[in-house]
Formats: structure tokens, C-alpha cells, sequence
């Protein structure tokens, strides 16, 4: 028996069932007529119904009270009679007692039922509050947001007309927010006397009309108590479910907490590098400010030391011409002589030197002549050679027009020559020689110094470009680099002593090249937040090319996912975005991955520490440059990202794309260069076929272009024959790759032999005779 539950018995009769009941425990109410409305019964609310009688129209009346808000499981009884018991049971009832023990045990049994199916519903509530407060803080409510839903949902849970939840603030400040389903109003602790004591003693303290209860150990985390509007003490269930709901919102509270603490973090970071930043370039202003007063200096040394050293000169030119000098005194008149001279040219190499520092010589480029400019310095020299007992001859078309600054490339010619016949050993002739040569990658001058003399340490003579091999042919090297050309040092086939550079051509004008220019020419999208060198890129590239400027590193990935630009040229250091972020960004989106970028940077200690290829890019250029070598570089990029296609070009095979006859030699050459001014071996090998293969040249040239590594190059010399170029490999590798490109051509049924030859030794042929040799 569930004492104390209400119970209204409606009906004629219902008194004596009342009296009955109240003396077994309920607390009963009588209405001595059935009501004409229901929601008279459902104002009192009962936990059980009692029908003393049925009279007519009670099916109605009792289906209208079963529709009253509430009523679906309160239970209703009938207490009737034996002779009416067969009608009665057609009623809506939940039983029919036919004495007072019966009726007893059938409102105990309904009123367990109602009650545990209450509880059951509750729990259920109690576990989706549960479920709703986890999911919020994984997806990162607010907190504010996130207390204020908790407060109206544990309100109905908890039955109570109000909840509000406290969040403290600042250790320091003593302050607190109390939240509540929709206000939220600050409070001083040190007026609230009450949740003081709640938060000291960690237990539920009584206020004039609810509680206040504690979260524990979860004020660490900000969310510290629930203010409760309820009259009666909290059961343990409900304490269980508040420490729930705490640790829950407390989880929640933490990871805001710690997310904040990130973003300060971050900020801080940021704010940090901002600095670093700012510090850096101050810093590398003042190292400007000082390498420019260190070039001063020099400058400044070398004019003032020049002037005592050519009066040394001229004295002891005239001690050694006088004749009446004592023959004891002769040897150190020569001394003072070869002294001075050796001073003077250390100091011609600090001068040049100071002239040519990154950054203060710049490159006034235009187009001239450079077979030309070869006559001149040739003329310029003769007398020098005659006093050597050398001819100087020159070997030079009537034009050969170049781009680049003049006076550096004759700077670069006067070195080369003067070398030549300085130090050439046993060399009776020097001859300049300047031709066009045919390349894959775009045609250059190619200009020559060769002299007939012999190299005596071949290792020592092709790194004679080297910095600890002196100054003046460094700085030839660097010339020559910022033109985007080459040079190197070689021993010619007579055993002489072989100085080489290349520049590259002028190309048409950009008033023809722009009429030429199809609708369909590449995209090139340019990132550079200077205006004035954008517009110098964009005025040298749209000849040829389509291009688009932007300033941000942003725009570049915005630009670059809408547009798909055939090759993108941006600044290493963008605005707002750091240049290799965005490159990574857009070598991780599989829509601009096959991207070529080409990076460009302000430090020339880069081009030694930063390998383009490890982070993605395909070229890095070092500012200043001539915008001619960027529009070389665009093209270079383009040609090695677009497939080949068959189109009749010198050096292209137009059956298979790949490299001809011609192309694979000028690639030969290119490399034999490379690997002796490295010091390292490369090979040559050939596959000719024992049958004819013509009509699968094309599905060949795929298969053993796939075979070979990214540095290795094949090339197609007619009729199934292929050349493959691999640089820096021993005989061993070289081998062991013929050898496998062999099984592969097998496996398609083709019979074929292979041969190979190393090269990069002094003493090697030309790329013809080699040629020649391997397909003997």
C-alpha cells in the first residue's frame, strides 16, 4: 500500500469507500454525483480515480477525463458489483473492485505502475540531458550558450519551477555570472553569503526558497554551483544526476578554457614572430648599411693603393731598362717589379669586387651584340698577346644578338681572355670563338675562349670557377649566372684549356610576339606585391603569355583554385601569408598539385640553403634578375610540366615527343659539363632492336619513359632505337638499368641489345663520337 496517496472517489455512494479508504492509509476525496465535466476531477490532481457506480453515460465522461492534460496513466478503479460486473467491464477502467480489499490491491498496483513508469520517463529525460550536454561541448557550443539550454532542461527534469547555474570569473576579482535559461546577471560573492558557504563546505546549503548546490571539485573549471528554486531536499538519484550534469559541464567549461588559452597562445606567437620579424629586418638593415660601408672602404683602398703601386711600376720599369743599373741590383729591381704587379691585381680583384656586391651592381639589360662585342675585346687585347708571344685570333658570325648588360659581359670576356693568355702553359694561340647553339630548352649564344697550351691538373683546371680559385672568374661565374646562362671550364680535344659560357638570345619583339600570341597561350598568375617590378614581369611575360597579377599569398590559393594557371611565380615572402605555407597548400589540394611554382627571394644565401624540388617548387630565383631570365625560366618550367607533343621542333623526335638525334646530343653535352665541373661520372647507354618495331615506337617510348628516375633522359634516334642519359651513375648502376629496360622491351615480346659508355673523364670524346661508338 502506497500510504498517503490522494484519491477521488466520484459517484453516488463514494463516502462510505472514502471513510474505508482513509482509515487503510489514503488521503480520499468524495463528489457524491459524477461531475457534467471532467477537468472538475483533474483540477484536484489525484494520483488515482474511483468510479463508486457506473451510471449511464459514464463510457463518455471517463473518456473525456482520460483526455485531460496528465491523466493517460493515472489509474482508475470502478468499485462495483457482482451483478453488474459483466457490463461494467466493457468501461475504460483499469479494474473493477468488488470489495474493499479488492479495491485496495487494485489502486496499490496501479498506483506502483504509474509511479514506475514515471520513473522510467524521467531517467530517460535524465540521460538525454546527459547525451545534449556532451554533444554541445564536442561541438564546441559557447559556453554562455551551452549553460543557459542546460538550465532550462534541467529545470523540467528536476521539477523545479527555476535553475540557474553559477560561473565564476577571475580568481582574483571575486566576481560570478548566475545563467539561467534566459538572463544572465552578475553577482558579487561577497554580497552572496550563501554560495560562499556552499563552495567552502562542497554540500548543498537551503536559501528562503530553493538550494544552492556545489559541483565538487569542478570549480576549478568556472562552473561552480546551481541555484535551485525548489522547497524540498534533493533525493540521491537527483544529487547523482546533479554531479553528472557538474562534471559534464565542467569537461566542457575546461575545454573552453584551454581553447582560449590556445588562441592566446597563438596570438602571443604570432605577435612574437611579428617582432621577431620586424627585428630581422632591422637587422639586416643595419648588415646592409654595413656591407655597404665595408664596400666603400674597399673601394676607397683599392683607388688609393693603386696609385703608389703604379709609380713602384714605373720605377723599377726604368731601373731594369737603364743600363748602367749594377748587375747585383737587377734581381731586386725584377722583385719590386713582380711584387707590384701581384699587389696590383689583388687589388683589381678587391676593386671589382666591391663594384659587383648583390644588390648594389645592378643589370641594365638590352638586347647587343655579342660576336660584336667579342671583335672589340679581341682588338682591345692584341697588344697584351703579342707581348706574350701568343695569337689572338677570333672566330665570330657578323651578328649574334644577346640579352643582357653589355659592360658586364665584356668585363666577363677581358677576364677570360686575359686568363687565357696569362696562364695558359706552352699556349702559342687564343682563339674567341661566339656561335648560335640549337638547345631543347630554347637557343643561347654560346661563347668560347680556347687555347692550344696543355692543362696539367685536369681536376684543378674544371673548377677553376671557384671561389678559392680567385676572384676574377668568380666573378665571371656570377655574371653569367644572373644573365641565366652557363659557364664552365674544359679541356679541349688538342688538350688545351677551354673557358665556355652561354647567354641567351633576344627574343622577337614584344609588339610581334603579342600579335602572335593565341587566345589559348599559358596562364602565368604572378604574386608580387611590388607594383613596379609586377608590372616589369607582366610587361616581359605577356608577350608570350597570359597573365594575371595578385598581391597576397590568399589570393594566390583563391586565384590559382578558379583560374588553374599553367605555372604560378610568387614571392617566397607574401603579405599575410608566409610563400612556402601557400605552396603547401597548393601542392595538398589535389586540384592544383600538378602546379609548377616558381619561387622568387630577396637573400642569395637561399639559392645555397633551400633546394627548391624538397618543398615543392620548381625553379628558385634570386632577386635582382633581368625579366629575359624570367620569361627563360617560365619557359623552361612549362616545357618540363606539359607533356611533350609531336610537333617538328629541332631536337624533337615528332613521332614519340621525346629527345632526336640532335637533342640528345646538345643533353649529352649539357650533362658531360655538369658531371666534370662536379668532379662526378655519367653514362651513356643505347638499345637498338634485332627486329623492326617502328609501328610500336609510340606505346614504347611511354613504357620506358616510365622506367627511368626524374634526373634520367631517354631519346628516340629513328627506328626504334633509344639513347638513355644518366647522370652522375657509375658503370655498375648504369649497367644494371640497361639491363632492366632490356627485360622490360623483352617482355613485350621485342628482342633487344644494349652497350653504354661512362663519361666525364678529361680524356672522353664528344657526345658524336660517342654516339657513333655505341651504335658501331
Amino acid at each position: 500500500m502506497l500510504t498517503g496517496a490522494r484519491v477521488v472517489i466520484v459517484g453516488a455512494g463514494s463516502r462510505p469507500l472514502a471513510d474505508a479508504l482513509t482509515r487503510r492509509g489514503f488521503s480520499c476525496e468524495h463528489l457524491e454525483a459524477l461531475p457534467r465535466s471532467p477537468s472538475v476531477v483533474a483540477r484536484r490532481r489525484p494520483d488515482a480515480v474511483v468510479l463508486s457506480r457506473a451510471s449511464r453515460g459514464a463510457g463518455t465522461w471517463l473518456a473525456q477525463l482520460r483526455s485531460q492534460p496528465g491523466f493517460s496513466q493515472v489509474p482508475i478503479v470502478l468499485g462495483g458489483t457482482a451483478a453488474r460486473s459483466r457490463a461494467l467491464a466493457r468501461l475504460d477502467v483499469d479494474g473493477v473492485a468488488h470489495s474493499i480489499d479488492e479495491l485496495e490491491r487494485l489502486l496499490t498496483a496501479g498506483l506502483k505502475a504509474r509511479r514506475h513508469a514515471e520513473h522510467e520517463t524521467l531517467e530517460r529525460r535524465r540521460l538525454e540531458l546527459l547525451l545534449e550536454i556532451s554533444r554541445a561541448a564536442a561541438n564546441q557550443v559557447p559556453l554562455d550558450a551551452l549553460l543557459a539550454q542546460v538550465s532550462a532542461k534541467l529545470a523540467d527534469v528536476a521539477g523545479c519551477e527555476q535553475v540557474s547555474l553559477l560561473r565564476l570569473g577571475d580568481a582574483a576579482d571575486r566576481r560570478a555570472t548566475l545563467v539561467g535559461a534566459k538572463t544572465k546577471t552578475p553577482i558579487e560573492l561577497a554580497l552572496a553569503p550563501t554560495v560562499v558557504q556552499a563552495l567552502e563546505t562542497r554540500s548543498p546549503v537551503p536559501l528562503e526558497h530553493g538550494w544552492v548546490f556545489p559541483f565538487g571539485a569542478q570549480g576549478a573549471s568556472g562552473v561552480v554551483a546551481l541555484v535551485v528554486n525548489r522547497e524540498r531536499p534533493f533525493e540521491q538519484q537527483e544529487l547523482d544526476l546533479l554531479d553528472a550534469v557538474g562534471f559534464a559541464l565542467g569537461q566542457a567549461a575546461m575545454r573552453e578554457r584551454a581553447k582560449e588559452a590556445e588562441g592566446a597562445a597563438r596570438e602571443s606567437l604570432e605577435a612574437a614572430y611579428v617582432e621577431r620579424y620586424k627585428e630581422l629586418i632591422a637587422a639586416n638593415q643595419r648588415l646592409k648599411d654595413h656591407d655597404q660601408k665595408k664596400n666603400e672602404l674597399l673601394a676607397v683602398l683599392a683607388h688609393d693603393l693603386r696609385a703608389p703601386l703604379n709609380v713602384l711600376l714605373g720605377h723599377s720599369h726604368l731601373l731594369l731598362t737603364e743600363p748602367a743599373l749594377p748587375g747585383q741590383s737587377r734581381p731586386s729591381a725584377e722583385a719590386i717589379q713582380r711584387t707590384s704587379k701581384k699587389i696590383l691585381g689583388l687589388v683589381e680583384s678587391l676593386l671589382e669586387r666591391a663594384r659587383d656586391q648583390e644588390g648594389k651592381a645592378a643589370l641594365f639589360t638590352r638586347a647587343f651584340d655579342v660576336a660584336e662585342t667579342c671583335q672589340d675585346t679581341v682588338r682591345d687585347l692584341q697588344i697584351l698577346a703579342r707581348q706574350k708571344n701568343i695569337t689572338l685570333g677570333i672566330e665570330a658570325p657578323q651578328s649574334l644578338s644577346v640579352l643582357g648588360d653589355e659592360q658586364k659581359i665584356r668585363q666577363v670576356l677581358q677576364n677570360l681572355v686575359m686568363n687565357a693568355v696569362t696562364h695558359a702553359t706552352r699556349a702559342q694561340n687564343v682563339t674567341v670563338r661566339a656561335k648560335h647553339k640549337k638547345r631543347p630548352d630554347g637557343d643561347v649564344a654560346l661563347v668560347e675562349v680556347c687555347d692550344d697550351g696543355a692543362v696539367i691538373d685536369h681536376t684543378e683546371f674544371l673548377l677553376a670557377f671557384e671561389r678559392s680559385h680567385g676572384l676574377g672568374l668568380s666573378i665571371c661565374r656570377e655574371f653569367v649566372d644572373r644573365h641565366g646562362g652557363e659557364i664552365w671550364a674544359d679541356v679541349g680535344e688538342n688538350g688545351g684549356g677551354v673557358f665556355a659560357f652561354t647567354l641567351p638570345l633576344e627574343r622577337p619583339s614584344a609588339l610581334s610576339q603579342g600579335k602572335a600570341r593565341a587566345a589559348d597561350a599559358a596562364l602565368v598568375l604572378v604574386a608580387q606585391d611590388d607594383v613596379a617590378f609586377a608590372q616589369a614581369c607582366a610587361a616581359s611575360l605577356s608577350s608570350h603569355y597570359r597573365v594575371e597579377l595578385v598581391r597576397t599569398g590568399d589570393e594566390v590559393l583563391e586565384r590559382a583554385r578558379i583560374m588553374r594557371p599553367d605555372v604560378v611565380v610568387m614571392d617566397m615572402f607574401t603579405p599575410q601569408r608566409d610563400g612556402l605555407d601557400v605552396l603547401r597548400e597548393l601542392k595538398q589540394a589535389p586540384d592544383t598539385a600538378q602546379i609548377p611554382v616558381l619561387l622568387l627571394a630577396n637573400r642569395p644565401e637561399l639559392a645555397e640553403r633551400l633546394d627548391p624540388l624538397e618543398v615543392g617548387a620548381a625553379e628558385l630565383l634570386i632577386r635582382p634578375f633581368p625579366t629575359s631570365l624570367l620569361l627563360n625560366r617560365v619557359s623552361q618550367v612549362l616545357r618540363r610540366a606539359r607533356p611533350r607533343t609531336p610537333h617538328a621542333v629541332p631536337g624533337n623526335d615528332p613521332e614519340t615527343g621525346l629527345f632526336d638525334h640532335l637533342g640528345i646530343v646538345n643533353r649529352i653535352e649539357q650533362e658531360r659539363s655538369r658531371s666534370r665541373r662536379s668532379g662526378r661520372l655519367m653514362s651513356v647507354g643505347v638499345l637498338k632492336p634485332k627486329a623492326p618495331v617502328s609501328h610500336r615506337v609510340r606505346d614504347l617510348a611511354a613504357l620506358v619513359r616510365q622506367q627511368l628516375a626524374t634526373p634520367d633522359v631517354v631519346g628516340h634516334l629513328g627506328q626504334g632505337v633509344w639513347c638513355v642519359v644518366l647522370p652522375e651513375t657509375p658503370p655498375v648502376e648504369a649497367a644494371a638499368v640497361m639491363a632492366s629496360l632490356e627485360a622490360l622491351l623483352q617482355r613485350q615480346g621485342l628482342s633487344y641489345e644494349w652497350s653504354h659508355s661512362t663519361l666525364g673523364e678529361p680524356e672522353s670524346r664528344g657526345a658524336e663520337r660517342v654516339l657513333e661508338r655505341l651504335l658501331a
